[in-house]
């Protein structure tokens, strides 16, 4: 009787390599993700230098603080578009710190499981929809600031330029909102 596992079980060369080259794609495909440390990085470095102009527009508002609480500076329209700009800085500087580790933990991070146990919890629940949705809340907030700015500036902002700006912030909440919707029907069990 002859032995027919021994025969099925020897393969050509070529589909001994195959697989070889396969997984050499798919390491290097799974390696690529610690390109993005350079880019967050540089988003880093862009948060310290925002966070300086945010330290310096805080040292203007101490410096004219006198000023404004006696009401010489232009009384409390300008404190508060002072105010909302500060909040502007704030909300972006929030925005980066987002970006910095969602991603992070979505494509570095989440591989390494020894490191699991360490940071926010929710980071641990994160997944690219929900960074989405985070990130589209920002944008939106940030819109909102914007819109802000522009109904309690003292100088008129011409038409055309509210209305765009108006429209951003409608884009944004728009697909926000697609996108939430998109993951809770994706995800009906999960509440985040």
């Amino acid at each position: 009787m002859t032995d027919t596992s021994a025969v099925s079980q020897t393969a050509p060369p070529d589909a001994v390599q195959s697989p070889e080259v396969s997984s050499i794609a798919e390491r290097l495909m799974f390696e690529v993700r610690w390109l993005l440390y350079p880019v967050n990085a540089g988003l880093t470095v862009a948060l310290i230098v925002y966070l300086l102009r945010f330290f310096f527009h805080v040292g203007t508002l101490v410096a004219h603080a006198p000023a404004f609480i006696t009401g010489a500076h232009g009384g409390d329209q300008d404190l508060l578009v002072v105010i909302v700009d500060l909040l502007d800085h704030a909300m972006i500087c929030s925005l980066l710190i987002l970006t910095i580790m969602g991603g992070h933990q979505i494509y570095v991070r989440r591989f390494q499981q020894r490191l699991a146990a360490q940071g926010p919890a929710w980071l641990n629940r994160i997944d690219t929809i929900v960074l989405k949705v985070k990130l589209g809340l920002a944008f939106t907030g940030v819109s909102s600031v914007v819109l802000l700015k522009d109904c309690i500036s003292i100088t008129p902002v011409p038409t055309q330029e509210w209305l765009t700006h108006v429209v951003i912030h409608v884009v944004f909440l728009g697909t926000t909102l697609i996108t939430a919707i998109t993951w809770k029907i994706m995800h009906p069990t999960k509440v985040d």
